[in-house]
């Protein structure tokens, strides 16, 4: 039963907290607030004049980046089992502790002693970053806090026993964000050197992620040949090990399943097909014999007393014909008897199983993905509502369509963010929605493909390849 904290929850926190690092140094390497009213007029977010924040914040966020830094680290020597569980799994949680306090601190002490004026002045990306940064940390804490209770329960040993593929899933995804991280830095720095208008570390990072996840907005793109050239190779890379992070992904959310969901419900089918197995003559009356008697149990009055002697066999009869003339709200309906008299009958109903069993595993991981879907998208429309209200007005069904756009990569580009909150929200979001729609297409192809090809096969049967 705690299947899901002693596999899935070692694996989410080993997903997240590279990520967490990610954004904490986009918060570190960026000032917080911005003045928006430049040269006697309003401009919007990404035009704005960042200013210096207070020497406390600065060295507050990089004692908070030192934390996480070290807390992923003491997480990756226990997966690598250099350091025991019942050291390195506290000194984690203890640290990204920290972390998420000392980020909520700054963001909360900024907000009382030294916020921007508005309206001439507002928060930059490294604000919010910041803030999606402490919400990660806190996550990882708790969720490690669950695995470390199933251990102290004793529901599984000191150890995260991960298979290959599970442990090759944590460094690829690492790989993965090292890429993306620096990629961001080689872009800023070329953009800021050779290009036009200069990137920001921030700027770089969103432009990295639309670019991995092939959705191409044109709101940023390279000004230079050098930028343009350096696409080449960085994307091909990103898209690569974006891939493999999927692709590990995918399989082990299908081995969990089948580990934990899908043999479960073929023990019951299982169970469920022993009940209902009769062999022979004897077998099915007496059978049916209990499923009357059980009826007519049923239907005796709460409180009635029980039979003291056997039951005459005219009173059996007419009590039998009773039950079987009861209303039929009042008696629980059963499942046919099967009888197994031979060895095909009992290897024609192992098929049936192993058939339905199959069946459910395929529709159990669409409904899984699907929900997960419905929930990124109808989720995500609702923060880019409330971000993109004010700098473009966006209703909810325009988020919507925007969400679409962006899980499907069709990044037509006349949507795309244009507040500091909603663009650090995307490349948080994407990360996550993406992926998710690609395992949500490989499970289509399993099912609902699957079923409309037999469908066109059955149709060009009929007309024209009779």
């Amino acid at each position: 039963d705690w299947w899901f904290a002693s596999t899935a929850i070692p694996l989410l926190a080993a997903t997240l907290g590279p990520l967490a690092n990610v954004l904490s140094i986009a918060a570190l390497v960026t000032y917080w607030r911005e003045t928006v009213f430049v040269g006697g007029q309003f401009v919007g977010d990404f035009d704005g004049v960042p200013f210096r924040d207070p020497g406390w914040c600065y060295w507050l966020n990089v004692a908070s980046l030192i934390l996480g830094f070290v807390g992923n680290f003491f997480l990756l020597m226990n997966f690598t089992q250099r350091v025991r569980y019942i050291i390195a799994l506290p000194m984690t949680i203890f640290l990204w502790y920290a972390a998420t306090a000392l980020l909520i601190g700054i963001t909360a002490s900024m907000n009382i002693y030294a916020p921007p004026v508005r309206p001439y002045e507002t928060y930059t990306q490294g604000f919010w970053y910041a803030i999606i940064a402490a919400c990660l940390y806190l996550i990882c804490s708790m969720i490690l806090m669950i695995n470390m209770l199933g251990y102290f329960l004793g529901h599984y040993p000191d150890t995260f026993t991960l298979t290959d593929a599970q442990r090759t899933l944590i460094l690829q995804t690492m790989l993965f964000f090292i890429w993306l991280a620096g990629g961001a830095a080689v872009f800023s720095r070329i953009e800021t050197d050779h290009g036009q208008s200069g990137w920001a570390f921030v700027d770089a990072l969103y432009f990295c992620d639309v670019t991995i996840l092939t959705v191409g907005f044109g709101d940023l793109y390279p000004t230079n040949d050098l930028g343009r050239g350096l696409v080449f190779p960085f994307s091909v890379g990103g898209i690569i090990m974006l891939g493999l992070v999927i692709s590990s992904l995918h399989k082990f959310m299908a081995q969990l399943g089948e580990e934990n969901i899908v043999q479960k419900h073929a023990e019951r089918i299982r169970s469920r097909t022993i009940d209902r197995t009769v062999r022979n003559s004897v077998e099915l009356r007496r059978k049916q014999s209990n499923r009357f008697l059980s009826r007519i149990s049923i239907s005796r009055p709460i409180g009635a007393p029980m039979q003291p002697h056997p039951i005459p066999t005219h009173s059996l009869t007419h009590r039998l014909r009773q039950a079987a003339s009861l209303n039929p709200a009042t008696r629980t309906r059963k499942p046919k008897l099967i009888v197994l008299r031979e060895e095909r009958d009992r290897f024609n109903a192992m098929r049936k199983i192993q058939h339905s069993t199959t069946q459910f595993k395929r529709w159990w991981a669409l409904t899984l993905s699907l929900t997960s879907f419905s929930l990124l998208w109808c989720l995500g429309a609702i923060v880019f509502w409330r971000a993109e209200k004010g700098p473009q007005d966006m209703t909810y069904f325009q988020a919507l369509y925007f969400c679409y756009v962006s899980l499907l990569t069709i990044g037509y580009g006349d949507l795309s963010p244009k507040s500091n909150a909603g663009r650090c929200f995307f490349v948080v979001w994407s990360l996550v929605a993406v992926p998710t729609m690609t395992i949500l297409i490989s499970d289509m192809g399993d099912t609902v493909v699957a079923a409309f090809k037999r469908a066109t096969f059955t149709l060009a049967d009929f007309t024209v390849l009779p």
